[in-house]
């Protein structure tokens, strides 16, 4: 990091060092709040050439069957989806699970990378996958505290914070 950037909502450092290199003053100014990575282009309807989560592959995989199911005594969100490797050979497929919440909590962040699977998978075959979210890892800051927003979340899987493939609504409460 060497100084100031042009673009707005990136970090900023003020760096001031003595002859020797030694830091006297280092300034970080976190003025993005929740909205930095694909956070940034999702609040500025920017489209990245290379979306996170991004990755080629030899072969293409198809995500389906999605469940989604809520356990308010463990405070756990379960998601269960099915991956087929649809292409000619062996590959590796990044099941990326992002949870979009409630209107109530949107203008703080409307929706986040909540979990992630990594799978390999032979030509044809298909694998049934769970992914556990703690209800704490859907929760937002708010007046000084780790709040859970009650309401309706939705639950997508993804092959990159813009290629979404399936989805289902859940209400938290």
């Amino acid at each position: 990091m060497t100084g100031p950037s042009r673009y707005t909502g990136l970090l900023r450092v003020d760096r001031r060092t003595t002859s020797s290199g030694v830091s006297t003053n280092a300034t970080v100014s976190y003025d993005e709040g929740a909205a930095i990575g694909y956070r940034y282009y999702d609040a500025k309807g920017l489209s990245p050439q290379f979306p996170f989560g991004y990755g080629l592959s030899y072969t293409t995989f198809a995500h389906g069957s999605l469940e989604a199911t809520y356990n308010a005594s463990t405070r756990t969100v379960s998601l269960t989806v099915t991956v087929t490797n649809n292409g000619s050979r062996r590959g590796t497929d990044v099941v990326q699970i992002y949870a979009t919440l409630p209107a109530a909590a949107a203008t703080v962040e409307p929706r986040r990378l909540a979990a992630f699977r990594k799978l390999t998978l032979a030509s044809g075959a298909k694998q049934r996958t769970t992914c556990t979210i703690p209800a704490d890892d859907l929760s937002i800051w708010h007046a000084g505290n780790w709040t859970l927003v009650p309401g309706l979340y939705t639950f997508a899987t993804a092959r990159n914070s813009r290629a979404m493939t399936v989805q289902r609504t859940l209400t938290i409460r």
